[in-house]
């Protein structure tokens, strides 16, 4: 039978008062609705910001809601945030077949300049974050938007490490592949072009156009992408004088799915991005 200590140990904490906004947004863009969510401190005083671009076959929770704690742990530092699924992907309109990282790249400035305009950003002090294909789509955009005071990026890809599975997954479909049909990726159609298109990207090269403070988080453990593929950016950035904060967490799959890899990543990029955009 358990005691009144223990009865009182187990009884479940009161929970305290909300002081986060949780909002959902539509924007138009192309004829086709974006759909988001933004979480933000309550009061109308302006703030620093944050817009986060999910990563290939994602969207704007993420794995194991990623993108939902990490942003939910940012407005704990007084900083709004905004996630968001690109076109063909997530709730937002269209078809994943249909999907071009130049599109996204498009989506991404198309979320920007709305985000700027928000009564409760402070233009001054936004960052971006990008996950896998959203960092190439982050670094790029920092090329094309100088806007951001901070960037971070999640073990960030590049085109040529995407295009190596090109020829596999050509290789892979039974009777072969006939050009302008679709690829097939496990449960998923990817577009005829996607691998033209995204070699019209050059992410490591624009990610030193307007430099900026930058973290780059990489699990020693990714597949998908191998440490060697975001050592691309970080070498780029210090050759440039760009500085470039690189935290490499052991063994961590490309998803962080254990719960010692997403602690440490969400303590990192919460702590960092305090220190650069609340000054």
């Amino acid at each position: 039978m358990a005691t009144a200590g223990q009865t009182a140990k187990n009884r479940a904490k009161p929970q305290a008062v909300s002081t986060m906004k949780q909002q959902p947004i539509e924007l138009q863009h192309r004829g086709q609705a974006i759909r988001g969510t933004v979480y933000r401190p309550t009061g109308d005083r302006r703030g620093p910001a944050m817009l986060m671009l999910h990563r290939f076959t994602g969207q704007r929770s993420e794995t194991g809601f990623l993108f939902v704690t990490l942003a939910r742990a940012l407005v704990e530092q007084g900083i709004a945030v905004a996630t968001f699924d690109f076109r063909h992907s997530g709730e937002s309109d269209g078809a994943f077949e249909h999907m071009l990282p130049t599109g996204e790249l498009e989506d991404a400035q198309r979320v920007t300049n709305w985000l700027l305009s928000q009564p409760y950003v402070d233009r001054t002090r936004v960052g971006l974050l990008g996950f896998s294909l959203g960092g190439l789509i982050a670094a790029c955009l920092t090329a094309r938007v100088d806007v951001f005071r901070a960037l971070v990026l999640l073990a960030p890809t590049t085109s040529e490490n995407l295009c190596r599975h090109a020829e596999s997954l050509a290789s892979d479909e039974e009777g072969g592949r006939d050009p302008g049909e679709p690829y097939i990726m496990g449960p998923h159609k990817l577009h005829p072009d996607i691998f033209a298109d995204v070699s019209a990207l050059d992410a490591v090269g624009d990610v030193v156009k307007n430099p900026r403070p930058t973290l780059l988080v990489q699990g020693t453990g990714d597949k998908a992408v191998p440490p060697n593929v975001s050592d691309a950016f970080v070498e780029a950035m210090r050759q440039a004088g760009i500085a470039c904060d690189h935290e490499l967490i052991g063994g961590a799959d490309h998803g962080f799915n254990q719960v010692a890899w997403r602690e440490r990543l969400i303590e990192r990029v919460v702590t960092w991005s305090a220190e650069q955009l609340n000054g």
